[in-house]
Parts: structure tokens; sequence; C-alpha cells
């Protein structure tokens, strides 16, 4: 009997590690199965450094894309939402204004005005960081005899937030549909803007692939007007060290009532594809009290490569969950290996006993 007790210390650890994991995953695993459902925003990222944190509330966008023939696509966005865009011909034609549909590279219309291909590209460029956009132009040089095919590629992108805090408040005030601190409160950050301007240039490929092809021929990165070098010249969001952990901030609206919240959710080194930056999200929250809210990774439908959104789901699951389940399973392995050792200490394996 004294041997069996002995044996029971590995469950019983067991049983202390599934307690923890409850505990470690309570407030979310009850807000996702006892809260009501309701669909808010990502609405802002906060990127945790070193030794401060920073918010962004907003990203503009300005693309400028040269193509061979001379002809030029200009086209503004706002949180990766398309506000204006206009196609200017080198031979003096009247410029035409494109509309988002125009852009889209899921659009399939046979009269669209400009080919499946040049929309991914704008679409890469617009939503992508730098290797991404590098990518797309070196896709374009393949079209040699596309008069058509981009050939450069000006991206200025203005991200305004607040920047350098000391650390971020889970719960966060709205204003005209952004995340806003009164400026007027003791301690409140003050609002700030980094501008970063990038430039990729295939006209001369010779010259590109003597750089073992990289086309970033200008690269500017600006904190409130200053010159900043950062670790990487890339994207705002991928300019950082990979020490980096992004966590989004989610909104929602409940019976008139706005809320924005730090999400549970964080991930080194760049944002989890599961959640997607200004695009609408999944949220529970409790009835009773709304501030109390869950954001949940969503990989989405499964349409066009199966293994990418397998790739997502994998990522929400283990961002979300994965430190629950990873304390959960050490506490089920402690427990299945101290109760075979307990059932061959009751019941020796016959097979052992022959064989001594």
């Amino acid at each position: 009997m004294k041997r069996i007790l002995h044996l029971s210390i590995s469950p019983i650890i067991g049983i202390l590690f599934i307690f923890t994991a409850y505990l470690w995953g309570k407030r979310e695993l009850t807000l996702r199965f006892q809260g009501e459902p309701t669909t808010g925003v990502v609405i802002g990222m906060v990127l945790e450094r070193k030794d401060h944190a920073d918010l962004l509330t907003s990203i503009e966008t300005q693309l400028v894309f040269t193509l061979a023939n001379g002809d030029r696509i200009d086209a503004a966005f706002r949180n990766y939402q398309m506000v204006s865009a206009t196609y200017l011909s080198s031979e003096g034609a009247v410029s035409r204004s494109l509309t988002a549909a125009d852009l889209d590279p899921q659009v399939t219309a046979a009269d669209a005005p400009l080919r499946v291909t040049l929309r991914q590209t704008i679409d890469d460029a617009m939503r992508g960081n730098g290797a991404r956009t590098q990518w797309a132009l070196q896709r374009e040089t393949r079209l040699t005899g596309d008069p058509k095919r981009v050939v450069t590629i000006d991206k200025t992108e203005t991200v305004r937030g607040y920047f350098d805090m000391p650390s971020v408040p889970v719960l966060m005030e709205l204003k005209d549909g952004e995340i806003h601190f009164d400026p007027a409160l003791p301690g409140s950050p003050v609002s700030g803007t980094v501008v970063i301007r990038a430039v990729y240039d295939m006209t001369d490929p010779a010259a590109v692939q003597a750089k073992k092809g990289d086309s970033l021929t200008i690269y500017e990165y600006l904190i409130n007007g200053k010159p900043h070098t950062p670790d990487s010249r890339d994207v705002f969001l991928n300019a950082g060290p990979y020490t980096t952990v992004f966590t989004p901030v989610f909104a929602f609206e409940v019976n008139g009532v706005q809320v924005a919240r730090l999400s549970h959710i964080g991930r080194h080194g760049g944002p989890t594809l599961a959640l997607r930056l200004f695009q609408p999200c999944k949220v529970y929250y409790d009835p009773e009290q709304p501030t109390e809210a869950v954001l949940i990774a969503d990989a989405g439908a499964i349409d066009g490569d199966w293994l990418a959104w397998f790739s997502r789901f994998c990522e929400g699951l283990f961002g979300q969950w994965g430190s629950t389940v990873l304390i959960a399973l050490a506490g089920l392995m402690f427990i299945g290996v101290g109760l075979i050792t307990i059932s061959l200490a009751i019941v020796p394996s016959k097979v052992l006993s022959n064989a001594h």
C-alpha cells in the first residue's frame, strides 16, 4: 500500500498541472463558452519592444507604380481600404479614376481595366512587407513582352499612433472610431507619426542581380519628422527586432457602448496570420460586464490554398490556447505515466515476470 501511495505522486502532479491550466485560461475559456458572441474589428496593434511599447492606430499608404511604357498608377489606401486610385497615361491621354473593384485581385471580369497579375502586384505592395513587395516586382519582370509591366514601386507608409509608451492599458477609449488618449489627462501618451518611404526599382535587372536581387533603392524612416535607423529596412510592422511581441487591440459595440480592449493573443516577430489588422473578428463578452471580453482567432473559410488556411488555423489555435494546452498536456502525461506505473504495481505483467 505504501508503494502505491508513493507511485501516486505522478498522477497528483498531473492533476495539479491540469488545475493550473484551468486557472491559467479560466477567464478566456469562461468567456468563450459562456459569453455572448458578436462581431468586432481588430482596430490597432501593440508592438512591445525591449523597453517600451508602440501602439499603432492607423496606416495610410501611398503607392506609385511606374510601368515599362511610362504609364503610372497612383493609389491611396487607409487601413488597407482604397481611398483613391488613378491611371495616368504617358501619351498625354486624360487620366482615369479606378474603383476598388478595378484593383481587387479576386475580380475575374473579362473587361477589367487592369490584368489580374497587375492587381495582385498592387495588393501585395499595399498589404505586404518589403520581401513580398520585391517578390511581386520580380514577378512583373518576367513579363518581358508586356509594355504595361511594373518596373518601379514607390511606397510611402504613414503610421499614426502612440510611441515609446512605458506600458499599454488593457482598456482604451475610442474617438471617431479610433483609439484615443485624452492629452489633457496627466500621464497620457502623446500621439505621433512614423513615415516610411521605400522605392523598389527593376528598370535595370542586371544591377538588381548584382545586388543579389535587392531592388530597394531608396529607404527613409522618420519618427515625428526626425530620421531614424530601424533594425530592418522594411514597413513599420516588420522594421523592429524579432523579439517584438505583436498584440492586437480589438473593438466592438454593445447596446450603443463602444469597447476597445487589448487582446491576450501575442506573437513574436510579426502579427498573427489568424487575425488581420483592421479586419472583422469574433468577440465573446460578458453581458453583465461588456468590458470583460475575449478576442477569438479565426482562420476564416477554407478558400484557395488549404495549406495556408491550415497554417492560419494552427497559428491561431496555439497563439490563443497554446500555454493552456501545453500545461494540460503535461498534466495528462504525468497522469498517464502514473496510472500505467500503478497498474503494473497492482497487476504485474506476466510477460515481464516470465522473462525473469
